[in-house]
């Protein structure tokens, strides 16, 4: 059977060859000729008449990039199909930058904000001429003063000066910037909460210079409250008057409750449902509600928190809350509830601090012991800090947190200890991958460890642990007497290390990431630390959700064999 396929007919189109000189210079040509939008169909009339209007449009293109001497011949065709034109550049010696002149008069003339075009015009002595950079640095000139509130800034002379003999130009560019403006009457709009409130986000106030910067500072700071879906911040430039500018704050409001249900896995705690639920104005001084439920086969957790907006809203609250949470590992078991209260603090350098007192009464069993009830007073501080490039696959940040905990027996503890946690992450991305750090320290001090509850203790193995191993699988032992046979369980320890390096390599055009990872480490009894390794090779997807791990690990002390490990969650 004789099959007929029907290809395109490629149409025609005009050949414009431009010859000698520099590939700028010859794009830039290209770009400017009237005559290049011309079909094949276009009369031989009307092209000779384009061909003659060419020459300024030539010479323009030319002296744009410094070539004031340039001399050229064009070639008009007539091919059989479409027309053609030839064109031969003898460009000649360019025009170089002698000298740029650069002088702010007005109040901006000590302005530290404009000290960068004195430091980097753009425009270096020597280098050839070039019409478009000029542009760009006289560009910067406004774009800095309307940014730092100098509306009346303009040129007092700018002007380039060419000297064809010396081939030779000089830049000058005076500037005055008139008066710097002030933060005049700030109007807030909006339907929610009070006044008051909303005001001790401000981080300005009338009079204070205009300063773009503040008012998107601002603006972040009223869209990360969680009360509103959209936060408008802007100077209102059509009333300026008496060296002010009055701003216009514009807040809409988030829906005010909000309920949620999830789905996930993970291979240490099995399937699990979250469910959620959101008040996030209770009042209007900004108080919210919180509750959370997490369900697992082995691992349940819920909690409810109400939270008070402190003086500096945006920077710190206060935190009453109650929870339970239930684990149950193969070697333990752990029925806790908390009641307790917290002060959070993000702290100008980006720090973020915690204090918190806990009450927590647990009920746990370890090994084969009998189940045991403590009541622990736990005051604590944390201190941790992130900072990545943004990405839902970072290429660069890190993460650090530490925390000091302990339970005085002499506020009503059934014993006294005090633990130190120290969590690092760092991520490192190459052209031909990246690299991920991480690593864990902890260590705890008391008189009679076996006092110790399940949760206070420290375990390792699993998917973020030492990988290659069950969860909380790994740590110090005990041997106990099982049907009449010794067997060794897991009790946890005091101290703990662990640290893991990675190597990842993202495929291009692709949401997939291939990865290979060594991890070390154990928990112990003191300095007693018996090192479990583990390694593998692992998938990485990065879904519209967040990362999706999947890790084959191999034990590789003991006779753990293999392994499959499922995460979700941010790198950092």
């Amino acid at each position: 059977m004789l099959t007929l396929v029907s290809l395109p007919v490629l149409a025609a189109e005009p050949e414009i060859k431009l010859k000698g000189g520099t590939k700028s210079l010859r794009e830039n040509i290209r770009q400017h000729l009237t005559l290049a939008d011309e079909s094949c169909k276009t009369p031989l009339w009307r092209l000779n008449a384009l061909l003659n209007d060419s020459e300024s449009e030539i010479t323009a293109a030319a002296q744009a990039l410094g070539f004031y001497e340039l001399e050229y011949q064009t070639s008009l065709r007539n091919d059989k199909e479409c027309w053609g034109l030839d064109i031969a550049l003898t460009p000649g010696e360019p025009v170089l930058v002698k000298e740029v002149r650069i002088v702010i008069n007005g109040e901006g003339r000590l302005d530290d904000i404009f000290q960068s075009l004195y430091d980097k015009p753009g425009i270096k002595v020597g280098n050839r001429l070039n019409h478009g950079r000029y542009e760009i640095l006289k560009a910067r000139f406004g774009t800095l003063a309307s940014l730092h509130g100098y509306f009346d800034a303009e040129f007092e002379h700018s002007q380039i000066s060419i000297n064809t003999a010396e081939k030779t130009a000089i830049i000058e560019l005076i500037y005055n910037t008139g008066k710097r403006y002030r933060i005049g009457a700030i109007n807030l709009q909006h339907e929610i909460l009070s006044d008051d409130f909303l005001r001790r986000y401000f981080n300005i106030a009338e009079g204070d210079y205009y300063d773009s910067d503040k008012l998107l500072e601002l603006k972040n700071l009223y869209n990360a409250s969680n009360y509103f879906s959209v936060a408008s911040i802007s100077p209102n430039l059509q009333a300026l008057s008496d060296n002010q500018v009055p701003i216009d704050v514009q807040l809409e409001a988030r829906k005010r409750r909000e309920y949620s249900i999830g789905a996930g896995v993970a291979t240490d705690t099995g399937p699990r449902v979250l469910l959620g639920f959101e008040d996030r104005y209770v009042n209007s001084h900004g108080h919210s509600i919180a509750a959370d439920l997490n369900m697992a086969e082995n691992n349940t957790s819920a909690k409810l928190a109400y939270s008070i907006p402190m003086r500096r809203p945006a920077y710190e609250f206060l935190r009453v809350y109650t929870g339970y949470e239930k684990e149950i590992t193969d070697t333990s078991s752990s029925y806790k509830d908390t009641y307790g209260t917290s002060y959070t603090y993000y702290q100008d350098n980006k720090w973020l601090q915690t204090y918190a007192l806990d009450y927590v009464q647990e009920d746990s069993t370890i090994g084969l012991n009998a189940e045991t009830r403590t009541n622990l007073i736990i005051p604590s501080v944390a201190i941790t800090r992130t900072k990545t490039d943004g990405a839902p696959y970072p290429l660069a940040g890190w993460t650090l947190l530490a925390k000091l905990s302990g339970s005085p027996q002499s506020l009503g503890s059934d014993f006294s200890f005090v633990q130190l946690y120290l969590r690092a992450k760092y991520v490192k991305g190459f052209s031909f991958g990246r690299i991920l750090l991480r690593s864990e320290l902890g260590t705890t001090q008391l008189d009679d460890f076996s006092e110790l509850p399940a949760s206070v203790r420290f375990y390792t193995g699993g998917d973020s642990s030492v990988r290659g191993y069950d969860y909380k699988s790994l740590g110090p032992t005990e041997q106990v007497e099982v049907n009449g046979l010794s067997k060794e369980v897991v009790v946890g320890g005091n101290n703990l290390l662990v640290n893991s390096i990675e190597y990842d390599y993202l495929f291009n055009d692709s949401k997939w990431a291939a990865a290979v990872f060594f991890d070390a480490g154990n928990a112990a009894d003191d300095t007693n630390l018996d090192v479990k390794r583990g390694a593998g090779v692992g998938a990485r997807w990065i879904s519209p959700i967040g990362p999706i791990r999947m890790d084959l690990a191999k034990a590789l002390d003991g006779d753990k064999g293999w392994r499959l490990h499922i995460t979700m969650g941010p790198d950092l």
